[in-house]
């Protein structure tokens, strides 16, 4: 077990220091990345808009519950 657990260790190691040295290095010059950053902004505050509401209709159920379970309590078997 022990061996087996050395050698996987040694190739995830070897793995590991080989991958960076794949990786594309040449450069680009594209003008099209605040296009990009522009369109991912959009989208978050796409996602933004729809959490807020999401949020507070999840808090007042919250309390709509709470107030229930306490009214639940009080009442007589």
């Amino acid at each position: 077990m022990s061996t087996t657990l050395t050698k996987i260790t040694i190739l995830m190691s070897g793995l590991a220091s080989a991958l960076p040295a794949g990786a594309a290095t040449e450069g680009r010059d594209t003008t099209s990345a605040p296009i990009v950053w522009g369109f991912l902004g959009l989208c978050a505050l796409i996602i933004i808009a729809q959490i807020i509401p999401m949020i507070s209709n999840l808090r007042k159920q919250s309390q709509a519950a709470a107030e229930q379970s306490k009214s639940a309590k009080h009442l007589p078997l």
